[in-house]
């Protein structure tokens, strides 16, 4: 198959966020500004609606997880929504609203039969039961308060370590990492560097020790965004830096999937003055990791 640079997301308003990639499905996409999602194949260069704006009471969508291959969960922002759709068949399987008046629904990540999701208005991350059937889906719930941790700004991505004992999650807002135990809800503070921030909006662990993280840092008075990579020891506790890569067409980078070897990012323009069409979600080469730099299970970068 053809690599394909990037993939078209079509409309003129899209400012798109969150991405999921479903093998024998092709990779989702969601519209800040209206709630479309999108449906992409990796061999075309334009993506289609798969469920068009305003459905569902679906006005705005963040974050994407794809769960056991089967079904869509989707992160509804400022209106406290989240949806699960049938990949199959596009059906609607269940809408739930977290009980918050005040709610920024972000990023999403599932772990056995829930769906873990970040809150970016409270320090907390909000618990979706999902049971195997669609009349199993219950009710969310706070799951974690990350606050006496001190983790109070802005978290963001998230995801699992790869036996699913533990949630990564980011705060955004301090450049911190965050570790919350998936059976307990016991949350600690992942040891970084001193001084090494990892503002990371999506994340994907590649294996069980490399985590990727599109962060942002101020570099003479401008925003700058990049890929990050920090290798996490055995449990998760501690993390190295191992670099960090630019590309030229990043725009807003938000998140990230992995499709067959390659990087999928999306390009959100969301700190555009004047966003424009055509939004892209661009396709990237995994980069090379220093020699040495390799996980248990022997994949490396």
């Amino acid at each position: 198959m053809a690599i394909i640079p990037a993939y078209t997301l079509p409309g003129e308003k899209v400012m798109p966020e969150g991405i999921a990639y479903s093998s024998g499905h092709g990779f989702y996409a969601g519209s800040t500004t209206d709630g479309t999602i999108f449906r992409g194949r990796l061999d075309d260069e334009l993506a289609q609606v798969w469920q068009p704006p305003g459905k569902d009471a679906r006005t705005c969508v963040l974050g994407l997880a794809v769960h056991r291959n089967q079904w869509l969960v989707a992160c509804g922002g400022a209106t406290g929504h989240l949806f699960v759709y049938d990949l199959a068949d596009s059906a609607l399987l269940a809408r739930r609203t977290v009980p918050a008046t005040s709610t920024l629904l972000n990023d999403v990540w599932t772990v056995g039969e829930a769906a873990f999701v970040t809150d970016s208005l409270r320090p907390v991350l909000w618990r979706l039961p999902l049971g195997t059937t669609p009349q199993a889906i219950g009710e969310p719930e706070i799951f974690a308060d990350l606050s006496g941790a001190g983790a109070d700004a802005f978290l963001n991505g998230i995801t699992a370590t790869a036996d699913g004992t533990a949630l990564l999650v980011a705060a955004q807002g301090t450049g911190t990492l965050w570790r919350v135990e998936t059976a307990s809800g016991a949350v600690e503070q992942v040891r970084l560097p001193d001084g090494y921030g990892f503002c990371a909006d999506g994340l994907l662990l590649l294996g069980d020790r490399l985590l990727f993280g599109l962060v942002n840092e101020t570099r003479e008075s401008r925003i700058v965004f990049s890929l990050a990579v920090v290798a996490l020891d055995a449990d998760a506790r501690k993390a190295v830096p191992v670099g960090r890569w630019d590309d030229p067409r990043f725009d807003t980078p938000t998140t990230i999937a992995l499709a067959q070897r390659r990087l999928l990012v999306v390009n959100s323009q969301l700190t555009r003055a004047e966003p424009a069409a055509p939004f892209h979600v661009i396709s990237m080469d995994l980069p090379s990791a220093p020699p040495g730099v390799i996980t248990d299970d022997g994949v490396t970068l």
